[in-house]
């Protein structure tokens, strides 16, 4: 291992036999002359963020990236590799991960614990090894192909939010493949129900089915929907899940627009359709976070085809954030529910209160850091409002990591509105305090040029005054005496009640514009 430029902090990984890899390694790339990245070789490694496997590796060794802790947010997979070895990338990545048609084999439990939203077995797996996708508690979407003989134990265990998914009529399914799939369990009540409905899933259903396998025969579904002057009607109708063909399709982790098109234009009906959770194509493609361009079409769509219809935002929001889907994916929904239905109201107590309840995992439960993002997105008008830049920027804290289970959502919650209250408090005293300082400033400047000049003021020279009375300086200078302590957070951890939840080095971190007209300190 040789440092490529240690203050990017990038490493190239030449193969065993070099320098040892950094404990605190953050972004490396494997030389292209390394085929094979042996066991263990990245194992721990919880500061790595960023992967570029090069051209030219063909496998990766059992354990190479197990237990970063999710830190991966990165990652580049050649066309060249063809083996992923047992538990490869065990509870380390935290996004979404391509594999190609050329992959070969893939170990047991090799992506347990990580977190993305979908993924699809490559062509060339007929055999899905045991514990494949074991606790992958966000991931919503699984493509398989058709081919796929056998399906081993665990391999979609506690994937909570599983919706899209088809099993192969023939295959033979492991024991607790989908034990605590919260999301199925709901609608099917048995993994024996589930497992049922999703070998038949595709029954009479040639769209459905087309579209679920469409990364693996593409065109075949352009072919059949365009073959002969009459339309399949089944395009119209719901499978066992609700679905239709645009909700699988949106759930796909391959995506072509020619393809939507081409479903809108036969089916459009397909748009405002939910399924059996209550949920229509658009949340899926916000979850999966598909390409601007799908979801621009969509809205495109939505907007000339369906331009009253009544989207439920709220229980949008609550989907993600049951999910922990990420944040900047939560954000992009927000951002089109202001241009799609300005006039919606989204529910932020049904939000929080609902996702008050998801703490156990067993069931999809709101990571911390994502509740506290949800929690401030609840507030964040009345933030605006608030004309201190330092307060502001306090009421922008965060779940600082402390154990998972010790967090309580509802005294965050609570806290929260606690504080935000201080901060409109302290802030109105503050522009009471500041103004009533201008005007003494401003009266003494009266005066002084009154006495000087020996006579009434006019109109014109009482403004000077106020401008030449110096309050601008006065004030700046007066406020860091005037601000009041910063709120301090409870505990969350009986282990950490000798510090403070959060540390502030800015208290007097101040702008130098006057308060009177609403702007920041």
């Amino acid at each position: 291992m040789s440092s490529n430029a240690a203050d990017t902090e990038v490493f190239v990984y030449t193969g065993p036999g070099g320098d040892d890899v950094p404990r605190d390694v953050v972004r490396f790339r494997v030389d292209p002359s390394v085929t094979s990245i042996p066991a263990r070789a990245f194992v721990g490694r919880t500061k790595l963020a960023e992967v570029e496997l090069c051209e030219g590796l063909v496998e990766i060794g059992d354990n190479s990236f197990a237990w970063c802790y999710h830190s991966i947010t990165r990652i580049i997979i050649p066309n060249s590799l063809r083996r992923i070895h047992d538990r490869a990338f065990q509870y380390s990545l935290r996004c979404p991960i391509r594999l190609h048609d050329g992959i070969e084999s893939i170990g047991e439990d090799a992506f347990c614990g990580c977190i993305f939203t979908n993924f699809r077995v490559p062509p060339l797996i007929t055999v899905i090894p045991n514990g494949l996708l074991y606790c992958c508690l966000s991931t919503f979407s699984v493509e398989m192909p058709e081919s796929v003989r056998e399906i081993g134990e665990t391999a979609l265990y506690k994937c909570h939010c599983l919706r899209n998914v088809a099993f192969p009529p023939d295959a033979v399914i492991g024991d607790d493949i989908l034990w605590e799939a919260t999301d199925l369990l709901q609608l099917f009540g048995s993994e024996a129900e589930i497992i049922r409905n999703l070998k038949n899933r595709f029954d009479e259903l040639p769209i459905h089915s087309s579209v679920y396998f469409q990364s693996y025969h593409q065109g075949a579904l352009h072919r059949l929907i365009t073959t002969g002057n009459e339309l399949d009607p089944t395009g119209n109708q719901q499978d066992c899940l609700g679905m239709t063909p645009l909700h699988i399709l949106v759930c796909s982790s391959v995506h072509n627009l020619e393809v939507y098109r081409l479903i809108v234009e036969k089916y459009p009906m397909n748009l405002i359709t939910v399924d059996r959770w209550g949920a229509v194509p658009l949340l899926y493609a916000f979850w999966g976070d598909a390409p601007t361009a799908i979801v621009q079409f969509l809205l495109e769509s939505y907007q000339s085809l369906y331009p009253n219809h009544e989207f439920d935002w709220t229980d949008m929001v609550i989907t993600l954030g049951r999910a922990n889907a990420p944040v900047a994916v939560i954000q992009n929904l927000l951002d089109v529910q202001h241009t799609l239905s300005p006039g919606y109201n989204i529910d932020w107590d049904q939000i929080l209160v609902e996702l008050e309840r998801a703490t156990s995992r067993d069931e999809p439960f709101a990571h911390p850091a994502t509740f506290c993002f949800l929690t401030r997105c609840s507030i964040a008008a009345r933030v605006s409002t608030i004309g201190v830049k330092h307060f502001r920027d306090d009421m922008a804290d965060d779940w600082m990591g402390y154990n998972n289970s010790a967090f309580n959502r509802e005294m965050w919650h609570n806290e929260t509105l606690t504080k935000l209250e201080y901060y409109e408090s302290a802030y109105q005293k503050l522009k009471e305090s500041t103004s009533l300082l201008e005007l003494v400033l401003w009266k003494m400047n009266i005066d002084a040029s009154t006495i000087d000049n020996g006579d009434a003021m006019g109109d014109n020279n009482r403004l000077e005054c106020r401008t030449n009375c110096g309050a601008d300086f006065v004030i700046e200078n007066v406020l860091p005496y005037l601000m009041p302590s910063d709120f301090v957070r409870s505990y969350s951890n009986e282990e950490d009640s000798d510090r403070s939840y959060f540390d502030s080095d800015d208290d007097d971190e101040l702008d130098n514009n006057s308060i009177n007209n609403d702007e920041d300190y």
